[in-house]
């Protein structure tokens, strides 16, 4: 059952006003540009929500609970998962009447073509009735904002997050486009001129949606709304506005009646290029940031936390993991112990269909060793050990499980409740060496900004810090913080207490 109604300024502005009698700070909540609904300034993004996971259900409703009135999703965001888990806790949440539907903002975005909507592309494409203009970025990732895409994908979000309406409306990441153009070796101009028009006939079918009530608004998300003009992905928010108007036209509306009116975008203390980069307005003399605060477009900002720099991706956090108690060297004997006990007893009996020796299972001893003090920061490790060795670890005891024969079976279990423990350990050494890697990163810049800060801030988290300073840049609505977990939403929601940082856009520049 979908919930009725959408957000209004009236009920944005009394859940405002309520917490800000509980100790938030007035600044602490926003008007989102011409929309008139008021957000709080830090706003619950829910890029990796999985629908299974309990603990990002729980956050989410702390986070709601405790001030946030903004939730942003995507049709792409897990495959689904993400609006589907959303939908589920505001559809209880409004049920047991601890929210009302009046209050928050919903935010979802359209353009990915991945997981399941794949399949249905591929489906359609097969059937001879494919979506027009699709974008093919790659093997597993297709893109494409053609109206008839856009009206099947904002079907199934509404279904997902159990909503008559999105109060926002996003295309996300239309500039694929442009790069597919770029390697195709088209001009820019003529690729721009193709990329507007498909702009505009979204902004035309946006505009529908919105008549027909299921929609408030729209806007678009965009990662090169800060580019340089001349970076042949550069996106304008002046030349979008421009389109949104002649899409309103087009939809038999006065020029100035367009519901286009929220941009979102990536900054962070290192990439600050809506803030600095000069390109809007008649005289190509303003940021993305002022345009819109002149314009009365709203500005969600995504990854306040994740900035790329340098070809790697800088984590604005404080890390503190402790080791398990044991040393690497004693770690690695363990584990290659045990190893080569699996070896002995299953693995060198073990043949492949053909009836040759199956190589060996087992044998991450060997694999990480000598890998101490080779990571940079715990990004870099995270993604080996989530993307590598988690997946093949997991599908090699999966394996085992199903198909060892019963004599076998019982002392497979036994060795693996003693080699689970021990690789726990093993790769915890690993990320608390690059934990302590990527603190050193974070302790440098907390001394960048630290003599800038109010003395009371100092001593303060580097995310909290971090936050903070792009939510009191002038020209940011909202900030999008992945809280998936109680202890970040407790984190994140205490900024709001806080008075602005004054002249934050300075901050930027020090690190």
């Amino acid at each position: 059952m979908s919930a009725e109604g959408r957000a209004t300024a009236e009920g944005t502005a009394a859940l405002a006003r309520r917490f800000i009698e509980a100790g938030f700070h007035p600044s602490s909540y926003r008007v989102l540009g011409r929309t008139g609904l008021t957000v709080s300034a830090l706003g619950f993004g829910a890029y990796r929500v999985e629908g299974h996971t309990s603990e990002h259900r729980l956050s989410l409703e702390q986070a709601l609970r405790a001030g946030c009135s903004l939730i942003d999703t995507s049709t792409n965001y897990t495959d689904g998962e993400s609006e589907a888990c959303i939908g589920d806790a505001l559809e209880a949440l409004f049920e047991q009447k601890d929210l009302v539907r009046e209050e928050r903002v919903v935010v979802s975005k359209i353009g990915y073509v991945q997981g399941q909507n794949l399949e249905l592309a591929r489906e359609r494409e097969a059937a001879g009735s494919p979506f027009p203009e699709m974008v093919e970025i790659s093997e597993g990732c297709w893109h494409c904002i053609h109206p008839e895409f856009l009206a099947d994908q904002l079907t199934r979000s509404l279904h997902r997050l159990k909503l008559g309406a999105l109060d926002i409306c996003l295309l996300h990441n239309p500039e694929y486009f442009l790069e597919q153009a770029h390697r195709r070796g088209q001009s820019a101009p003529q690729a721009r001129e193709e990329f507007y028009r498909r702009l505009r006939a979204a902004f035309v079918h946006f505009e529908q949606e919105v008549r027909a009530g299921r929609m408030a608004w729209y806007g678009v998300s965009s990662n090169s709304f800060g580019a340089e003009p001349m970076d042949p992905e550069s996106t304008s928010l002046g030349r979008m506005l421009e389109e949104a108007r002649a899409a309103a036209k087009e939809a038999g509306l006065a020029e100035e009646s367009h519901h286009f009116a929220v941009a979102q975008l990536p900054m962070n203390l290192y990439e600050q290029g809506p803030l600095t980069v000069a390109k809007e307005g008649p005289a190509g003399d303003l940021s993305c940031l002022a345009f819109a605060q002149a314009k009365g477009i709203g500005v969600l900002v995504n990854r306040p936390l994740n900035a790329f720099h340098g070809g790697r991706l800088i984590r604005l956090a404080d890390f503190h993991l402790e080791s398990p108690g044991v040393t690497l060297d004693e770690a690695l004997r363990q584990v290659g112990a045990l190893e080569e006990e699996f070896d002995g007893e299953i693995g060198s009996r073990l043949r492949t269909s053909g009836g040759g020796a199956v190589p060996r299972l087992f044998d991450w001893s060997v694999q990480l060793a000598g890998l101490s003090g080779r990571f940079e920061g715990i990004e870099q490790w995270q993604g080996i050990e989530e993307h590598q060795i988690s997946p093949r670890l997991f599908h090699t005891v999966g394996a085992l499980r199903s198909g060892l024969p019963e004599e076998r079976a019982e002392f497979f279990e036994g060795w693996l409740a003693r080699y689970l423990p021990a690789m726990g350990d093993l790769l915890a050494i690993f990320r608390s060496e690059a934990a302590a890697s990527s603190q050193k990163t974070s302790d440098r810049i907390a001394a960048a900004l630290n003599p800038a800060l109010p003395e009371a801030l100092r001593a303060e988290s580097l995310s909290r810090k971090a936050l903070h300073i792009v939510a009191s840049t002038p020209g940011v609505s909202c900030v999008l913080n992945g809280m998936r977990r109680p202890e970040y939403v407790v984190d994140a929601m205490g900024i709001l207490a806080w008075s602005p940082l004054p002249d934050a856009g300075k901050l930027f520049v020090m690190i």
